[in-house]
């Protein structure tokens, strides 16, 4: 997973967050090698950060765990985005976004490393997909 091993994965009901720039494969791997059942545990996120043309680019993975029960991904990611393009205050950061996926899984890129009334974006965004996925 991680090269820092004091980072931890986070659960919140239903959802489990990675360490930062874990892969997607190596959480999937960690969640199977410690079995936790998937009726269980259904998603798992992780946030991601890369530097394009000299800027700090940032991303957001949300992946299915049990492909059976939850939402369709993208079609939730995509809702999401519309939802947030009627606040004034992320309206304008949420223009270039680049949402990718299928039922299984979506990825949000080109998240801007911004704060929002004082909030990075990115924890804006995971926090509020947790809150909604929690259950």
């Amino acid at each position: 997973m991680s090269e820092d091993k004091n980072q931890k994965v986070n659960l919140y009901g239903k959802v489990a967050k990675f360490p930062k720039n874990t892969k997607a494969k190596s959480a999937f791997n960690f969640l199977e090698n410690i079995a936790i059942p998937k009726k269980r545990l259904w998603y798992f996120i992780i946030e991601k950060e890369t530097i394009e043309n000299d800027n700090n680019v940032e991303e957001l993975q949300v992946i299915k765990y049990n492909n059976k029960q939850g939402v369709d991904c993208l079609k939730f990611i995509e809702a999401l985005k519309t939802y947030y393009s009627k606040d004034e205050e992320l309206i304008k950061h949420f223009e270039n976004l680049k949402i990718d996926g299928n039922d299984k899984f979506s990825t949000i890129r080109n998240i801007p490393n911004v704060e929002v009334n004082g909030k990075k974006l990115i924890n804006i965004l995971s926090e509020d997909i947790i809150k909604l996925l929690y259950k």
